[in-house]
């Protein structure tokens, strides 16, 4: 059996965390293993599940600019005592550099840098992130991204057809629209036939712009659209999405369902699903969406190649935009997309299919490597 050290900071629930899960969940585990070095000192939310699948969750100190000392120190000291890793698999942006560097000086032969956004952020951090994507370039033997605005970001042009495009593929299965588990969500919930049902799911990090998202719920409300608000996930924005929850008066048509461990059922109860986020890689939630059928208004600062269903309208950060989108979905009358599963497994992002690919990837490097 080979084992793959994969690096993050976390294994809570987000993107790039739910992306890893299902491809782990799909893997023929008798041949590939996946293993953890986080820097969350916490116990996370998937390690439970990890666990049960075999898996083992190791910690190192946080990675700071201030400091990276205890960070370099500890991965080193990791890798040394576990000579077994031979493929490690970074999910950490540009930061990725700093593992992937202490990889090379300890001769792990197959290092794989993963990008999952097309940001590297402002200010002195993005400046600081951008450089490290230079150095990133002459530690890693191997490089992934979620699209081809994630390697434009952090790779540059001339890697377009270096990069290896590991889709953020979904459970079709998991995710199909199912009308029976729809009625009980929306019974559980206490929603009426009628409402038609916004949806989100993301943490609550700034980034994915929720408060935008009750602005456009105002204006509707302001319109008299029978329209409510459902966000799945929290995070640290959380009391400020309260406060402006009771200050626009809409606490009776928002509902947050905090952490969630059923999220295609929430989705089976949603009518559209929003992301107006300032920035995005490849969301799998937009996947997962689109698999379920449903439509979706996203921001321009989300890639257009996560269209894969022709059902994602992509409007400007401006609230009168996303209204009236969305008041000519609801006047017209909101549907599933009939068709949308097998829409979504032409383009790539059946997760049988992609698992298949990635453990076959992992078991031809190590094999190449193996007397290295």
């Amino acid at each position: 059996m080979i084992r793959v050290l994969h690096i993050l900071h976390s294994m809570n629930r987000g993107g790039a965390e739910a992306m890893l899960m299902n491809y782990y969940r799909n893997i023929d585990r008798t041949k590939i293993q996946f293993d953890f070095l986080l820097t969350e000192q916490n116990r996370c939310q998937y390690e439970e599940e990890i666990e049960q699948m075999g898996g083992k969750v190791y910690r190192v100190p946080l990675l700071t600019f201030c400091n990276p000392f205890p960070y370099i120190n500890g991965v080193k000291q990791f890798l040394n005592e576990h000579p077994e890793y031979r493929v490690v698999h970074s999910h950490t942006s540009s930061k990725s550099a700093v593992p992937l560097w202490v990889a090379k000086r300890c001769g792990v032969p197959v290092r794989v840098c993963h990008a999952h956004s097309s940001s590297s952020g402002r200010g002195l951090e993005g400046f600081v992130r951008w450089g490290l994507g230079i150095w990133l370039k002459r530690v890693a033997t191997d490089f992934m991204s979620c699209g081809e605005g994630a390697t434009l970001c952090w790779y540059g042009k001339e890697y377009l057809n270096k990069a290896r495009f590991v889709p953020n593929a979904v459970d079709m299965e998991k995710y199909g629209f199912d009308a029976l588990t729809r009625q009980a969500k929306r019974d559980a919930l206490g929603l009426s036939e009628n409402d038609c049902v916004l949806g989100m799911v993301s943490r609550f990090h700034p980034v994915k712009n929720h408060l935008f998202a009750l602005d456009v719920l105002a204006e509707l409300k302001q319109r008299h659209c029978k329209a409510k608000l459902l966000f799945v996930g929290d995070g640290e924005l959380r009391s400020s999405i309260e406060e402006k929850i009771n200050l626009l008066n809409l606490k009776n048509d928002v509902i947050l369902a905090g952490l969630v461990s059923d999220v295609p059922n929430y989705l089976q109860a949603m009518d559209v699903v929003l992301m107006p986020s300032f920035h995005e890689g490849l969301p799998v939630s937009l996947v997962e969406a689109q698999a379920n059928g449903l439509s979706v208004v996203a921001s321009t600062g989300v890639p257009h190649e996560v269209d894969v269903t022709g059902n994602v309208d992509f409007c400007p950060l401006e609230v009168e935009a996303w209204v009236k989108v969305l008041a000519s979905k609801m006047e017209k009358g909101v549907t599933r997309d009939v068709e949308a599963v097998s829409k979504v497994q032409a383009a790539g992002y059946d997760i049988i299919t992609a698992a298949q690919w990635l453990q076959d990837w992992y078991i031809e490097q190590y094999n190449r490597t193996r007397n290295k």
